[in-house]
């Protein structure tokens, strides 16, 4: 196949030293190493996802949403990076799109009996810090964790982040399109609390209660002029507001280069020698006693 080509003008529009630098900008060199594997089409390993020639095409193709898989793989670099203290984050768990398909899942058992309902023992697991299962850190809600990170997708074909903190019992929704009043979030409110409290110490979790988190959308007017955008602002969005960055520094204008900077960041990490130890070691937690429990 012959790879998307980036011209001069895409590649020095963010500087190595602009303040968007470590979101969008791609050295030339480094895209030179990108567009020979994309040429070759090696797939790579990347946490639970395999980088192939499809992603690739599809994070250079700004007429084309983000799939699970690349998304997946963007949480697990970002556990990664946490978890071997190259992003020095403190008490940040990442989570990945299994997740929240699982969550949006058990909510309509949760409603179907509220006073009957039992949580699913692998949304316990996540709770634990077993799950997800690539780049799981062993870190348990409210007790090594404040805060999460989480990739949904809602009606419309839409993509949007979510900030849940454990300190605040509150959800900041960060949504390119600027819209209000997502109906899946009511599974999140809901459902994470009383995760929060099963995974407790039994002797505080009588300090816990069941009640919904708030949801809290994040103003930044409107962004997306290309629909397709809404996955990689996702993404991006999570790196710049667990980093401490403003959410403005990735916009219309240089969306397109963050597409380029994730293809990028995904095959660097593909090629990570410590990564692919890591993954080349990797074994399932008992939990899962099977494939298809893994990618509820």
């Amino acid at each position: 196949m012959s790879p998307p080509k980036l011209n001069d003008e895409e590649i020095d529009r963010a500087g190595e030293a602009s303040a968007d630098a470590a979101l969008v900008y791609l050295r030339k060199e480094d895209w030179e190493k990108v567009s020979t594997w994309l040429i070759k089409s090696k797939p790579l390993r990347i946490g639970p996802s395999l980088l192939d020639a499809e992603i690739g095409t599809r994070l250079m193709d700004r007429t084309e949403w983000l799939h699970n898989s690349e998304i997946d793989a963007m949480m697990y670099v970002y556990r990664e990076r946490t978890s071997l203290k190259r992003w020095k984050l403190h008490r940040v768990a990442f989570m990945s799109v299994v997740f929240s398909n699982m969550i949006k899942k058990e909510y309509e058992s949760f409603k179907a009996g509220i006073r009957k309902y039992k949580l699913h023992h692998l949304l316990l697991q996540y709770g634990k810090g077993v799950l997800p299962p690539h780049g799981q850190t062993q870190e348990i809600w409210n007790v090594d964790v404040d805060r999460l990170y989480v990739p949904v997708h809602v009606s419309g074909n839409h993509w949007i982040a979510l900030c849940i903190s454990f300190v605040t019992r509150s959800i900041d929704v960060l949504d390119c399109s600027g819209r209000k009043r997502y109906k899946e979030l009511d599974a999140f409110a809901n459902l994470v609390p009383r995760i929060v409290k099963a995974v407790q110490p039994p002797r505080y979790q009588k300090d816990f209660t069941f009640a919904a988190y708030t949801v809290h959308y994040v103003p930044m007017g409107k962004l997306n002029k290309s629909a397709c955008d809404c996955g990689v602002y996702t993404i991006k969005f999570i790196e710049c507001h667990s980093l401490g960055l403003k959410l403005s520094m990735v916009n219309d204008g240089n969306i397109k280069e963050a597409r380029h900077r994730i293809l990028w960041d995904l095959w660097e990490a593909a090629n990570d020698p410590e990564l692919v130890d890591r993954m080349s070691n990797y074994e399932p937690p008992e939990c899962l006693t099977s494939t298809v429990e893994e990618i509820l």
